[in-house]
């Protein structure tokens, strides 16, 4: 299943993420760091990586999971970020 949309919550705040990428498998992986390191100010981040494919590891994908690159050599894809105080 392709995972290509992805919000991330805030209290009342959303990042939402959108991946296209035509006729290709999509998969938006996402992780978020909430503080821990230094111990007197801990500093909050969050990791966004847009995957053209829906595994991790190719060794782990199946037939359809991995993204084909077609005779041009090339594939476009869009990641759009979107700050809103409500996600879509």
């Amino acid at each position: 299943m392709d995972t290509p949309r992805a919000c991330l919550h805030d209290g009342a705040r959303c990042l939402a993420l959108a991946l296209e990428a035509d006729g290709q498998p999509l998969s938006v992986a996402v992780w978020r760091n909430l503080g821990g390191f230094p111990a007197g100010n801990p500093y909050r981040s969050t990791g966004v990586e847009p995957m053209l494919g829906r595994a991790f590891d190719l060794a782990d994908a199946g037939p359809a999971d991995a993204a084909r690159v077609p005779a041009s050599g090339e594939v476009r894809w869009r990641l759009t970020l979107t700050a809103t105080r409500r996600c879509p």
